[in-house]
């Protein structure tokens, strides 16, 4: 049986310009912005688990993080994962690049069954100071907790004005960028808490340029993702990618105030690099329509006796490299879980609300973004991505199966209904 071709760019997600949902604070003499993130939201009956991965750029030796929470958290909820887990998550829900050929979409007929067993494969894809009393009363700013876990000093602290806050991270070490007031107020106003985490490069140990993940767990009802924050110390539109974990009888989430990009897939993409061609396309979907989000990946991950996970085609290993089995290092109770990837852009004039999503209770949805190598025989399947159905379309060869007969947009259904894949949402631009 032919098999299909899978290419993914790790450029895809490592070009500049993305987000953190905290922001970056440190020596008033350098200068840092977020460059990328990748957080996981866990979210079961009532409770988050929020981990997030960054790493950064800039001339501070030592600089520290600012996130709003909801609650005050102590030592016990704090934790750290291994990154390969996340890594695993990434290559498994990557929008995919697929190759086929005329053997893959005509030679069988009947497929009892769909996934890697097909034979599709696969792939192997330093400032010590402490807070006095007396600056904290004058400040406003009350610390609720300081503990230290994992090379990372916390402190959970609450506060009445956003100048008074100011006051305390700069007087401890920490450093935010001007013209952040207004946001600090918004979440002061809110009655929100805020975790200050130190950071101290010579103690924490990188990978690749990447600081160890930081995991929060809080009681939340809902999922949420504070991006405004991010925005003090963001440069130009920012990029978040999220996956959500939810039971399986939630179904898929998505974000309930801010629009959803139409990006188009199920299309022949063209260029010399598929990570950059991705890129451009959400671009220019966010240039057109203003801040939004795609859902990159959509699935039931329930495992199977022997084979994994259930993926078509595998990016990525079809178990994940988790200590017992199960989503609970990533902070789900179960061997089953609905993973959803959402993929944000926005500028930061354009982030006036922090994210709020909510799973949908439909049940057994499995979609994924998929884009397909240029083939010239396959072009009365396929459409272009950005220039639309080949006028002088070429075919495949004689003697295929019955669908070969079939040409237009329609034949897309027909030829991959009789293989018995399961196609992605089409998204029109």
């Amino acid at each position: 049986m032919s098999s299909l071709a899978l290419l993914f760019s790790t450029a895809l997600f490592s070009n500049p310009a993305h987000a953190f949902c905290g922001t970056f604070v440190g020596d008033p003499s350098a200068t840092m912005q977020n460059e990328a993130s990748q957080v996981v939201i866990a979210h079961q009956d009532g409770q988050t688990v929020l981990t997030v991965i960054m790493d950064y750029q800039g001339t501070a030796q030592d600089f520290g993080i600012l996130l709003p929470i909801p609650e005050v958290v102590g030592a016990d909820d704090v934790g750290s994962i291994d990154r390969a887990l996340l890594t695993w998550l990434a290559d498994f829900s990557v929008p995919r690049q697929i190759a086929y050929t005329c053997g893959d979409v005509f030679a069988q007929t009947e497929l009892p069954y769909l996934g890697c067993t097909l034979g599709f494969g696969c792939s192997d894809s330093s400032f010590a100071g402490g807070s006095a009393d007396a600056l904290d009363t004058a400040s406003g700013v009350q610390v609720e907790g300081q503990f230290t876990e994992y090379g990372y000093d916390f402190s959970v602290l609450s506060a009445s004005e956003a100048d008074g806050l100011q006051l305390w991270l700069d007087t401890n070490g920490y450093a935010l960028p001007t013209g952040g007031e207004s946001v600090l107020q918004e979440y002061i106003d809110a009655g929100v808490y805020f975790l200050a985490v130190k950071v101290n490069l010579a103690e924490v140990e990188q990978v690749d340029g990447w600081l160890p993940p930081i995991q929060l767990r809080y009681d939340s009802p809902s999922i949420s993702l504070p991006i405004r924050i991010g925005t003090i110390s963001a440069e130009g539109p920012q990029e978040v990618v999220v996956y959500t974990l939810t039971p399986v009888e939630d179904g898929e989430v998505g974000i309930t105030n801010y629009p959803e990009l139409p990006l188009e897939t199920e299309c022949m993409w063209e260029g010399d690099d598929f990570g950059e061609f991705y890129a451009a396309e959400m671009e220019a979907s966010h240039a057109k329509n203003g801040a939004g989000w795609v859902r990159e990946y959509s699935w039931d991950l329930i495992p199977e006796i022997g084979t994994g996970y259930h993926c078509d085609p595998c990016t990525a290993e079809p178990v994940a490299p988790t200590s017992d089995g199960t989503f609970g290092d990533f902070g789900l109770d179960s061997d089953s879980a609905h993973l959803t990837r959402l993929h944000l852009r926005y500028s930061p004039d354009e982030a006036t609300q922090d994210v709020v999503m909510a799973a949908s209770g439909i049940t057994g949805i499995n979609e994924q973004l998929r884009y397909v190598d240029p083939v010239d025989e396959l072009e009365s399947l396929f459409p272009y991505c950005d220039s639309g159905w080949s006028t002088t379309p070429g075919s495949c060869p004689e003697g295929g199966s019955p669908a070969t007969a079939a040409v237009g947009p329609g034949a897309l259904l027909l030829a991959l209904g009789t293989l018995g894949v399961l196609t992605a949402r089409r998204r029109g631009r």
